[in-house]
């Protein structure tokens, strides 16, 4: 039996990897064994008043093998806990009235938690109120529509000092980005309710005055929230399409072409975009975003991603450097998202060793930078590892793709699990995998065209990164106007796939596992340190091209084209430098050997 949205949510906000979790109320057990097998903590207890759910949850444990895990206990409400046994308490699925005679009785044992993650069905503003007069803080609330009704979910820590506005007592506290199309839908619907009752009433006035004012205070609170939210919702979040800046189009001196460039960002704000992502290490990239961008528009118009890369820095206080270095080339003032690049095994010890971690976090306080987090290139077991060391990230960016979802060597689907389970955002890299599942196979585009003859390839990868839960920004490397106006058109009124879409690209994704190809994503890096002047992706784009199409003569005839601006791969001397720099750990000398053999 799965969980439901609701209980899956209430999940994400358990700080993962503590020691004890109570599940009160456990109903049937199915949060507490949730809590279990995804190891969010190493021990549950789940409590319940009634013998019949207990018992159920008994069953539950048993047939799961989580008994040496969960613990049960018979009570009512925090009666069968200690204080200090519980680091987190989960409270869910009872009205609000109850709740707060749950958390009054067992004050002790609530105040002594390091986290409560509450979820009242009923009376929630009064619910509020209660928290802020008890010595609680909601640090956030998540909205879920489940059945046709909207439930809030709080995440409160049991410290005073929380002090209410009317508006959010009534309408909720901390909401964040990733929640407000759901949020939105609520107050939508609690504004249709308050002016249908305003309509009936206002017919039979007379003695209603009173209530007819209160009514339109309410519309007035609600409408200023749904405003601000949905203002706050275009310059945080606008298409969930981020421009990534790493592949901008290049005049023939191999300069950045600014002109097309500006052109590209006027055409995404114009449809509703706000994220750029740049870095140091890309090439030109700071600088022609600051001629394109941000000496032409106002800095509140968009928000502005880069990343600190120890690779290149020769000590900690080189690295450290970078972020000055970033900010003139820019020109932005300050950085909206800025990342630990490439985040790897390779180099966690390094980035450590400089103390970037608190240097991002220190430039976080001074307003330096808004949100910090990390691009990630690994496992997901050394992700939790991160994640588990460094809570105050906010957000993480992942290389997700439909055909990488469930690659051994990229582990999409896995990454993506871990992020969510520390309730991270994500920002998604390598949508479209280098471009490659922009053209597909005859075979494979055939399974798309027959869906819809007017979609672009390209769009079905976007879309099932976007189609994700939690996601802050789908990034793709554009190179010209052409792909960015394709990739605006389907974004702008986004639709998740139906379940027909995702039958098709699972088809699509099953023809793709069955054709080899060289899972390269034309990052570069591995580039700059060949000492053979090898142009190792442009190489491997060809190679898959006969791969997926034949060797015919054509593709020989390309690679001698190519060797005008490249090494030949036949002059690799196995220095391995290509492979200490790459991302995706790809055999990168074996296979110029492969390549040699075949077009030289």
């Amino acid at each position: 039996m799965g969980l439901s949205k609701r209980l899956e949510t209430v999940l994400r906000l358990v700080p993962p990897s503590g020691k004890t979790a109570a599940d009160v109320g456990t109903d049937h057990g199915l949060t507490a064994a949730a809590l279990a097998e995804r190891e969010l903590c190493a021990h549950v207890i789940a409590t319940d008043l009634r013998e019949g759910p207990l018992s159920a949850a008994e069953k539950l444990v048993r047939e799961r093998g989580l008994a040496e895990k969960i613990e049960l206990r018979l009570g009512d409400g925090l009666a069968p806990l200690r204080p200090k046994e519980a680091e987190t308490v989960i409270i869910t699925g009872m009205g609000g009235a109850l709740m707060q005679k749950i958390l009054r009785e067992g004050e002790a044992v609530a105040h002594a938690a390091k986290r409560l993650i509450l979820s009242p069905q009923s009376e929630v503003p009064q619910f509020r109120r209660f928290l802020q007069e008890n010595g609680y803080t909601v640090r956030s609330e998540r909205v879920v529509e489940e059945d046709g009704k909207f439930y809030f979910i709080l995440d409160v820590s049991p410290e005073a000092g929380m002090v209410l506005s009317e508006t959010e007592c009534e309408y909720g506290r901390n909401v964040p980005e990733e929640n407000f199309p759901e949020y939105i839908k609520y107050l939508q619907k609690e504004q249709k309710k308050l002016i249908s009752i305003l309509r009936n009433i206002a017919e039979n006035s007379a003695g209603n005055e009173e209530r007819i004012l209160a009514i339109r205070h309410k519309l007035q609170l609600i409408g200023t929230v749904i405003r601000a939210t949905e203002k706050k919702g275009r310059k945080t979040m606008g298409l969930k399409l981020g421009f990534g800046l790493m592949r901008l189009p290049r005049l023939e001196d191999g300069s950045i072409d600014v002109e097309q460039t500006a052109q590209m960002a006027d055409l995404f704000l114009e449809r509703g975009g706000t994220y750029f992502d740049t870095a140091f290490v890309y090439d030109g990239s700071e600088e022609a975003i600051r001629k394109a961008l941000v000496e032409r528009h106002p800095r509140d118009s968009y928000t502005l991603a880069t990343k600190i890369n120890v690779r290149v820095a020769a000590d900690a206080e080189d690295a450290k450097a970078q972020l000055e270095k970033s900010l003139a080339r820019t020109g932005a003032g300050y950085f909206d998202y800025y990342l630990l690049h490439a985040m790897s095994r390779n180099n966690k010890d390094r980035y450590e060793e400089y103390g970037i971690w608190d240097f991002v976090a220190q430039k976080k306080k001074e307003g330096v930078i808004r949100h910090m987090g990390f691009s990630f290139h690994d496992t997901p077991e050394l992700l939790d590892e991160i994640l588990t060391e460094h809570p105050e990230v906010d957000f993480v960016q992942l290389q997700i793709n439909y055909a990488d979802w469930e690659n051994p060597d990229v582990q999409s689907g896995a990454c993506y699990a871990v992020a969510r389970k520390h309730g991270k955002q994500v920002v998604i890299m390598e949508p479209v995998k280098g471009g490659t599942l922009a053209s597909l196979p005859e075979e494979a585009e055939a399974v798309y065209k027959a869906l819809d003859p007017t979609a672009s390839t390209a769009s079905w990868a976007v879309r099932f990164a976007a189609s994700l839960d939690g996601v802050l920004a789908v990034l793709s490397g554009m190179s010209n106007l052409a792909q960015m106006e394709d990739n605006t058109s389907y974004m702008q009124d986004f639709k998740p796939l139906s379940e027909e879409e995702r039958a098709a690209i699972e088809t699509v994704r099953t023809i793709l596992a069955s054709r080899r190809q060289i899972p390269c994503t034309a990052c570069e890096y591995c580039v700059e340190g060949c000492p053979m002047g090898i142009r190792i992706p442009a190489l491997f784009s060809l190679y898959n091209t006969s791969l997926r199409y034949g060797f015919a003569e054509e593709q020989k005839r390309r690679y001698k084209i190519l060797l005008k601006r490249s090494g030949k791969a036949s002059d690799c001397i196995r220095c391995g430098a290509c492979e200490a720099a790459c991302p995706q750990h790809l055999p990168i000398r074996d296979l110029l050997e492969e390549i040699a053999g075949v077009l030289e």
